[in-house]
């Protein structure tokens, strides 16, 4: 069998799921298994985003995976480690988050989306 001893062998299964994509990935690589350049990975999230959104119950997960797939795929040829940009982007909405519920006049449940919305802008302009 090839697992063992292909491009792919020894990627560790107990890494994050997107650095160990980003590793996958990096790896088909350097065999030549890959896009030459950023559009095929930005055509392929499109390709399955419509794939999400055509899934029946059974398959949506499977197809969200493609779709997070994809999306290192494209980070990777833009030169962005997903790892780090996915954990920038849940520090910056835990810090949005907060502030939401640090100027919000009454309980968040108690809101309609639309003065959650004004409360997340308000947050969002407050770090420019």
């Amino acid at each position: 069998e090839r697992g063992d001893r292909g491009a792919l062998a020894g990627v560790a299964l107990g890494l994050p799921a997107l650095m160990r994509a980003q590793k996958l990935q990096r790896r088909a690589a350097r065999v030549g298994f890959d896009w030459p350049d950023a559009a095929g990975p930005r055509a392929k999230i499109d390709e399955e985003l419509a794939e999400v959104e055509a899934a029946d119950d059974a398959s949506r997960a499977g197809e969200i995976g493609d779709l997070l797939f994809a999306v290192v795929n494209y980070a990777r040829h833009l030169g962005i480690d997903a790892e780090d940009a996915l954990r920038a982007a849940n520090a910056k909405f835990e810090r949005r988050f907060n502030a939401v519920e640090a100027t919000a006049d009454k309980p968040l449940p108690d809101m309609d989306i639309e003065a959650l919305e004004v409360l997340w802008q308000r947050a969002k302009a407050a770090e420019r």
